[in-house]
C-alpha cells in the first residue's frame, strides 16, 4: 500500500483527485487543507507527496522547502498557475515533478508511478550495490545513508530528482550527455524537446555543488552538446 499526501485546500479539486485516486486499491490517500495540517500529516513518512502552490496560511513552494528538510519522499506540484518562473521556483525548492490542472485521473496515476518507480529503482540499485556511507569530493562530501550534500559545514537535503541526477552524474565521469537523454535516463520516458525542467534541476544541483556557480568545475556546459561531470579533487569512496 502506498501512502499519498494530498496538500489542497479547493474542497472540489480535493475531491475529484481523492475519487481518481479511489479506485486505485494500491493506494491510501491522506488530506491535507493547509501546511501546519501537512506538516503533521508529514510526520507519518508518506510515499509521494501531492503538494498545490495556493494555499491559504503558506505558499505551497515554501512548504516544500519545508518538508524537504525531513523528508526524502518525492514531492509533485499541482498547481492551475503555469508560468516558468512558478514551476521554475517550485523545482528549485525541492520539488520532482509540477502536473497543471486541470488533469485527468489517469495523468495524474502516471505522474505517481513514474515517480514512485523512479524511486524504487534507485533505492534497489543502492541495496544491489551496498551503496552506503560517504562518496567525497574536493569541495563536498555525499552521504548516501540520508542522500544528502554536506558542502562548507552546511548539509543540503537532496531531492529524489536531484540525488538521481548527481549520482549518475558520478557514476558516469567525463561522459557528454544531452538535456534531452538525461531527461529521458532520469524520468524513463521521452524529454520531446522540453529541457526545461532538466536545466532547473542541473542549476539547482550546481548551486549546491559548486563553489563559485559562476565558474563551475563539476558540472561543466559542453556548449551544443550537453553536460559533463568532472570529479575534479575525488579523494575517497567508503
Amino acid at each position: 500500500m502506498k501512502e499519498i499526501l494530498l496538500v489542497e485546500d479547493d474542497e472540489t479539486v480535493g475531491n475529484i483527485i481523492l475519487y481518481y485516486l479511489g479506485n486505485n486499491p494500491t493506494y491510501r490517500v491522506s488530506w491535507a487543507k493547509n501546511a501546519s495540517e501537512a506538516i503533521a500529516e508529514a510526520e507519518k513518512k508518506p510515499d509521494i507527496i501531492l503538494l498545490d502552490i495556493c494555499l491559504p496560511d503558506v505558499n505551497g513552494v515554501t512548504l516544500c522547502r519545508k518538508l524537504r528538510e525531513t523528508l526524502y519522499c518525492p514531492i509533485i506540484f499541482i498547481s492551475c498557475l503555469d508560468d516558468e518562473e512558478t514551476i521554475i521556483k517550485a523545482l528549485e525548492t525541492g520539488g520532482d515533478d509540477y502536473l497543471t490542472k486541470p488533469f485527468s485521473g489517469k495523468m495524474l496515476e502516471a505522474h505517481i508511478e513514474a515517480n514512485l518507480r523512479r524511486i524504487k529503482i534507485e533505492r534497489d540499485r543502492d541495496r544491489a550495490a551496498e551503496e552506503k556511507g560517504m562518496i567525497s569530493f574536493e569541495d563536498f562530501v555525499i552521504d548516501r545513508d540520508t542522500h544528502s550534500l554536506i558542502r562548507a559545514g552546511v548539509t543540503y537535503h537532496l531531492a529524489p530528482i536531484e540525488y538521481a541526477i548527481l549520482m549518475y552524474f558520478i557514476s558516469t565521469p567525463g561522459k557528454i550527455i544531452s538535456p534531452d537523454d538525461l531527461y529521458e535516463i532520469i524520468w524513463e520516458k521521452p524529454g520531446y524537446g522540453d529541457v526545461r525542467t532538466v536545466v532547473t534541476h542541473v542549476y539547482n544541483l550546481r548551486k549546491i555543488v559548486e563553489p563559485d556557480i559562476s565558474n563551475p568545475k563539476y558540472i561543466i556546459n559542453v556548449r551544443g552538446y550537453g553536460y559533463c561531470f568532472h570529479p575534479i579533487g575525488a579523494l575517497t569512496s567508503t
